[in-house]
């Protein structure tokens, strides 16, 4: 066959290479008879055929060519004689010329390829540097010592050479995977970036001195240096034709260095010569390491190098100090840079410095709170790429920049680092491959979206490095030319089929892989705002566009329902614009103009449309132009709709949150999702972060912040998820009593700890912490003060070196715990505290034994002391004395059941609390100590308890739900009575919640036809525009029915 083709005539040779799929047959012709010149003569007709299977038929021919004419006889006897080695040389000579032209330079190339295996070696990062330190070595006397310069230069270059044919056969032949080929050109480009700097550091250190710098403890010490790779090169992910971003970090400016004797001349600074700055010096440096990699000699470069991302760009410093840079990424860090820091890695010099520099910068990159602005920023970002490349070449098809491209995988996965990372180190590094898999599996990101992106990076890397290696360019775009893109999807596996070309078969895949990218980047980047939009009225727009005339804003606010639209308008213009001489940043004014439509049209839905748009307006003057807050509400609708709630339903929640934005954070995380949490849970939380403060004063702080954090929490499940959410009135109540045990307890073990650390511990350590009204009934609300009682064993001494007694010993340590518990600090307060239900009241002392409590309660207390300890329960201290002592003190109270006498008294008292408290007129009523209020339910309980208490266990309850249930099981009430009284009951207190919730006080007052009541009634699931009348009139159908019950077993009616 190989005498056919030779002795062919030219029109037949044509045609049987043509139907073998050459395109230039003429000059392949000329190439088969040049190689039937050489060794490889009798192998033509198998390196025709290996060639019709390369990418490229007609340049495998010439390619082969020239590589015959330098390879060894040897070599090419090798070759011969191992089919598959020579079917990969065709095979890389029909795929790249860069590589071919390597290989015809001479002969070594071959020799290490196929002679030395070289296609079957895989380096690391330390073969790499022992590989060039032994070359550096051998060039040293191949050039001199006075050459140092020119022989490092050459021995980079031809190293990276070699290295760059050895790493790109291996690639093209699929020996070596993607991800180890990237991960080589890195380390080889570490490797070369090290041995530059160890040279050129030795080199100046000769010719200046030892660079010295004076550290903060006045220690002198060598000044360090390290090169930080960026992008590619820090995620360990160069392709063939990439730039190396770097930057370069040195020690400190507060130095200089040590100058050298001079040989001959002027002698200065005692005799010493080359002395400069720091700064100088490492400029000077980074001079020479740059000149060193990145300069085209006769030989190439090593490296292009691209230093625009150190800080302040072009314009900026060559080198910087740690804390020059820190103070630039402080002081004017953008998030792009923010971005481009999360693949900085430390490559050669000084790895301890670049790990130090990255650790002083984990602030900038990482903030502490969720931040959703790198998303509109990021997003913005890509605009501009997509603007840019369209303005260049509308028609380029860009695999890295382009639609679907391996920049919206990379921009997806930094706007999730960006956002997440701060709270989670487990997604932070540098390679694009391991982070999607972390994201994947934090749950960031679906399976499904995680394995298409991991999918879709490797095959686009793959194009690109198939396009950057066939010529060695620098581009990422695919060919136009048909012939190009065949060859490119034939590098890439792609074969022709009867009905399709290998290029066809290409752009279909690259189609729908691509557009399964971008349907992810999309969703992350614009399905949101797209979503948020929908279903607003036009009128939304309409009042919040600047064009908008002041009298058509106002009506249209007032048709919204706002009671005074021409204070909601300046909100409105202080939301948008700021407040005077305030600067509220262009990219802020972006998102806050993406996410302010949204908000107004749930604040028009909202109970109170007026205070909520108070909020919002405080809100956006406390944060100002900090764009973080609004792009963290930009992302997450659920929490948009739950401040509206919050700020429409709860000033001083409302308060809370404005006063500390952080916690925002919070808000987002599965944490404020908890609707109930146990007393343990919270005692261990509380413990947790009160003993990581240092000092009492911070472990009072932290105390406060816990228990704001957790009423915010409660707050939210009440008004944002309510009964759906598993939160009703009773559960809100049994939280926030679990939060003032947990809080209490906590305090009782603070105080222990400073009285005791002063005076000793009493021989008798029995004390105990007594819960009353509403605290004891496990019924306080939002806000409640805690009614307590201290008790203690007896008399006795401390056992310290300042000796008290016990009665002084636990009234100081009662006085602490008020104190820790309602002192104000600059976090508030935890809870205030009443102890004027102790005997004696506010005359009598703080704290009082066990045997005079009981002594007391068992000879002087009036009725209505009596009835208040129906309440006592143990809450804080020891548990045994606490249940002890409530076990006695209500076997005391019940024993002595109810009489004639004591129902006229109760009657009296509640009486009073009508005409002094209450204050009722025909439109103002009191739901709680009003006529038929829930204080006739709660005496009415109490009264059926004192009676019944002594012989029937089971109707004792400190809770006046569960002694109404018992009562009715004991059939002393009967279920009709129950019902109705547990109906008015719920409502009550549902309306103390809604009240109390507002501006955290007692407000027990609804007045008939008020704009408060209709509040109200809205906050309380009252619906239309007569929802305070059926608020009105529902309250009032209770009260009458609660009075009639009340009135009944209070003895007018036989009922006691």
């Amino acid at each position: 066959m190989t005498a056919d083709i030779l002795h062919m005539e030219d029109g037949d040779a044509i045609a049987y290479l043509r139907a073998k799929g050459f395109s230039d047959e003429v000059k392949a012709i000329k190439d088969i008879k040049l190689l039937a010149e050489t060794p490889f003569k009798q192998y033509i007709q198998d390196i025709i055929n290996y060639s019709a299977l390369s990418p490229s038929p007609s340049d495998s021919l010439n390619n082969l060519e020239k590589i015959a004419s330098k390879a060894g006889e040897d070599v090419i006897r090798l070759l011969c004689g191992d089919n598959n080695s020579l079917r990969q040389l065709v095979f890389i000579s029909g795929s790249s010329n860069f590589l071919s032209n390597i290989l015809a330079k001479n002969g070594s190339g071959t020799d290490y390829l196929f002679k030395g295996k070289g296609l079957y070696i895989k380096k690391e990062l330390e073969a790499f540097s022992a590989e060039l330190e032994e070359a550096i070595k051998e060039s040293k006397w191949s050039y001199g010592s006075n050459d140092h310069l020119k022989y490092i230069a050459r021995t980079l270059r031809l190293y990276r050479e070699r290295e760059y044919l050895r790493i790109g056969a291996r690639d093209i032949l699929n020996i070596a995977s993607m991800a180890e080929t990237t991960l080589e050109l890195s380390d080889l480009a570490s490797a070369c970036l090290d041995a530059a700097c160890r040279f050129c550091l030795e080199k100046l250190k000769g010719d200046y001195g030892i660079p010295v710098y004076i550290d903060f403890d006045g220690t002198k010490r060598e000044s360090e240096f390290v090169i930080i790779g960026m992008g590619k090169l820090g995620g360990r992910e160069l392709n063939f034709s990439s730039d190396i971003d770097i930057i370069y970090v040195y020690s400190s400016d507060n130095g200089e260095t040590t100058g050298v004797t001079p040989l001959s001349g002027v002698e200065k600074n005692g005799g010493l010569s080359g002395v400069i700055s720091l700064h100088v010096f490492f400029v000077k440096l980074s001079e020479m390491v740059t000149k060193l990699i990145g300069q085209v000699t006769e030989d190439g470069l090593v490296f292009r190098i691209d230093l625009d991302l150190r800080p302040e760009g072009r314009s900026g410093d060559l080198a910087n100090s740690l804390r020059s840079a820190e103070i630039y990424y402080e002081s004017w860090g953008q998030t792009w840079e923010r971005a481009a820091m999360l693949k900085a890695r430390p490559v050669a010099g000084s790895l301890r410095l670049g790990e130090e520099f990255l650790k002083m910068l984990e602030p900038f990159i990482y903030r502490r709170y969720l931040d959703f602005s790198a998303i509109e920023e990021i997003k913005g970002m890509k605009e501009k790429i997509d603007f840019s490349l369209l303005r260049r070449d509308p028609d380029a098809v860009d695999v890295k920049l382009g639609f679907g491209g391996i920049r919206e995988i990379e921009f997806f996965i930094q706007a999730l680092q960006l956002i997440n990372a701060g709270k989670d180190r487990s997604i932070r590094g540098q390679n694009t491959l391991r982070i999607l898999k972390a994201l994947e599996e934090k749950g960031y990101i679906a399976s499904d979206d995680a394995n298409t992106l991991i999918e879709v990076y490797l095959f686009l890397r793959d194009v690109e490095h198939r396009i950057q290696i066939v010529e060695a360019r620098q581009t990422q775009a695919i060919p136009k030319r048909a012939k190009e893109v065949e060859r490119l999807a034939k590098m890439l596996g792609f074969k022709n089929t009867q009905q399709k070309s290998a290029g066809e078969l290409f752009w279909e895949r690259y189609k729908i892989i691509t557009e399964r990218v971008h349907e992810i980047y999309d969703r992350l980047f614009y399905k949101p705002s797209r979503e948020m939009e929908e279903g607003i009225q036009n009128e939304v727009f309409i009042v919040l566009s600047d064009e908008t005339e002041w009298c058509d804003a106002i009506k249209i606010l007032k048709g919204f329902g706002f009671n005074e639209p021409e204070r909601t308008f300046e909100n409105l213009k202080l939301i948008k614009h700021g407040q005077p001489f305030s600067h509220i940043p262009q990219r802020t004014r972006v998102v806050l103009g993406r996410i302010l439509p949204f908000l107004l049209s749930r604040i028009i839905a909202s109970p109170d449309p007026d205070m909520a748009l108070a909020h919002l307006e405080r809100f956006a003057a406390k944060i100002g132009g900090r764009g973080i807050f609004y792009s963290l509400l930009a992302e997450n609708r659920k929490v948009m709709e739950l401040l509206v709630k919050l700020f429409s339903t709860s000033a001083f929640l409302s308060r809370q949150f404005i006063e500390h934005p952080e916690i925002m954070d919070y808000l987002l995380s599965s944490e404020v999702n908890k609707t109930y949490k146990e007393r343990e849970e919270m005692y261990k939380e509380i413990t947790s972060i009160v003993e990581s403060a240092e000092d009492y004063e911070s472990k009072l702080d932290a105390l406060r912040r816990y228990k704001n954090t957790e009423i915010l929490r409660i707050g939210i499940n009440d008004v944002f998820g309510g009964e759906s959410a598993g939160m009703d009135v009773s559960t809100v109540s049994r939280q926030i009593t679990c939060l003032a045990e947990a809080g209490l307890e906590k305090a009782y073990q603070m105080a222990l700890d400073e009285v005791s650390r002063r005076y000793g511990m009493p021989g008798d350590k029995r004390f105990a912490v007594l819960a009353l009204g509403k605290f004891g009934g496990e019924e306080i609300t939002y806000s409640s003060d805690l009614d307590l009682i201290f008790v203690y064993g007896g008399a006795g001494e401390t056992d310290g070196e300042r000796r008290v007694s016990n009665h002084e010993f636990y009234a100081k340590l009662c006085q602490r715990i008020i104190s820790v518990l309602a002192a104000v600090t600059r976090e508030g307060f935890v809870f205030k505290v009443d102890t004027r239900l102790r005997p004696s009241g506010s005359s009598g002392p703080i704290v009082i034994t066990q045997e005079a409590f009981l002594k007391y309660h068992e000879s002087k207390a009036a009725v209505w002391e009596r009835q208040a300890m129906i309440r006592a329960r143990h809450a804080a201290g020891n548990i045994d004395f606490g249940n002890e002592t409530v076990a006695s003190l209500h076997n005391i109270i019940y024993k002595k059941g109810l009489n004639d006498e004591d129902i006229t008294e109760l009657l009296r008292i509640r009486k009073r609390m009508e005409l002094e408290i209450a204050k009722e007129t025909p439109d103002r009523y009191n739901i709680k100590t009003g006529k038929g209020g829930l204080i006739d339910i709660e005496f009415a309980v109490q009264a059926l308890q004192m009676r019944y208490g002594k012989d029937i266990i089971n109707v004792r309850s400190p809770n006046t739900m569960h002694g109404l249930e018992n009562l009715a099981e004991e059939g002393i009430i009967n279920f009709s009575d129950y019902d109705l009284l547990k109906e008015a009951y719920n409502f009550y207190r549902l309306m103390e919640n809604r009240m109390r919730i507002v501006h955290d006080r007692t407000d027990e007052v609804i007045i008939k036809g008020s704009s408060d009541v209709s509040r109200l009634a809205k906050r309380s699931g009252f619906e239309g525009e007569d929802a305070g009348g059926k608020l009105i009139r529902q309250y009032l159908g209770y009260s009458k029915m609660v009075r009639e019950i009340y009135t009944r077993i209070m003895g007018f009616g036989g009922g006691i």
